[in-house]
């Protein structure tokens, strides 16, 4: 909770930053161009964001929004003057962690959520190497295919595929993907050589990626609704298990999927098309924490663990 208490607007003072306080309801506002949503971040009320923000215009003398409704938009000094405060805010910020860190002398949990197979894939393989370079931070995995909460799910960072529920967070492209059909050799050679064979077998589907097939589809030019059967799994790994076991054919994430186990044997690609099109998967985060040296650390180490899982002449053509 901050304080809503006024501050004065007369005379000239020794220094000339506003309070703290002023200065956090400005940013906050301006980051989501709304007294509302702001006072939702701060645990105030919107009157009270708004009566921070209007004790900061009287004290400047000038205005930093332009209010229409219950709508607001920046003016060009409200602009202008956003920068520095977001600077100066994420300073203090990041000083502020350094110092309780330092003061608590303890390792510090790093929380991330990721896809379940973005953590089989890339993470799990590799944490021996993370705890082996960074043994004062402790790194916890959250598995799942759910949105991060950032908000309330104590969430310091995440690995995310596509841009859905992305509103207020930081999103760096990690990794372009695209979808290629996978299955069991002993289904292959049952006569699966090609995208119009695909009829006579099962489509394996992941509920979060309920278009995919559909999508591939229409890309290779076949009919969608023609096949033996459909099987829904909750996962993209529960969908490989899935083609591994013969069940069906499913679409695995080129290049990752060449870092399964058994990639090549036990799972093969029976046709070499992939679609054109890609998707993103992304590293999330909160945009006051992008400097954040853990947050920042840990950035860097995933993109070392992404190269040597899928390797670096596939990392490069990936991220094009």
């Amino acid at each position: 909770m901050i304080s809503t208490a006024p501050f004065p607007t007369k005379g000239l003072p020794l220094r000339a930053t506003p309070p703290l306080a002023a200065l956090q309801a400005f940013e906050r506002a301006a980051a989501h161009l709304s007294f509302r949503r702001a006072a939702h971040d701060l645990a105030l009320s919107p009157s009270a964001v708004s009566h921070q923000i209007r004790g900061l215009e009287d004290y400047f003398g000038v205005r930093l929004f332009t209010r229409e409704g219950r709508s607001v938009t920046l003016t060009a000094k409200g602009d202008r003057y956003l920068k520095s405060v977001t600077s100066g805010l994420l300073l203090l910020d990041e000083a502020s962690r350094e110092m309780l860190r330092y003061a608590h002398g303890a390792p510090r949990d790093l929380r991330l959520s990721a896809m379940p197979y973005f953590a089989q894939a890339v993470l799990l393989p590799q944490l021996a190497d993370f705890e082996r370079r960074h043994p004062a931070v402790t790194l916890r995995i959250e598995a799942t295919g759910e949105y991060a909460d950032f908000a309330g799910g104590g969430i310091d960072v995440a690995v995310r595929y596509g841009r859905e529920q992305s509103s207020g967070l930081r999103l760096e492209p990690l990794l372009e993907v695209r979808q290629s059909p996978v299955a069991s050799p002993a289904l292959v050679a049952r006569g699966l050589r090609a995208p119009r064979d695909l009829p006579g077998y099962k489509l394996i589907h992941v509920a979060g990626h309920r278009n995919a097939w559909k999508s591939w589809l229409v890309e290779m030019g076949q009919e969608t609704s023609s096949s033996s059967g459909e099987i829904w799994v909750e996962n993209v790994s529960a969908a490989l298990d899935a083609a591994e076991h013969g069940l069906g054919v499913a679409l695995g994430m080129h290049p990752l999927i060449e870092s399964r186990p058994g990639y090549g044997e036990t799972l093969v690609a029976p046709f070499a098309q992939t679609t054109r099109r890609s998707e993103t998967i992304y590293f999330v985060c909160r945009p006051e924490h992008a400097r954040d040296k853990r947050i920042a650390m840990f950035r860097d180490w995933l993109d070392r663990a992404v190269e040597r899982a899928i390797g670096p002449a596939t990392a490069t053509l990936a991220g094009e």
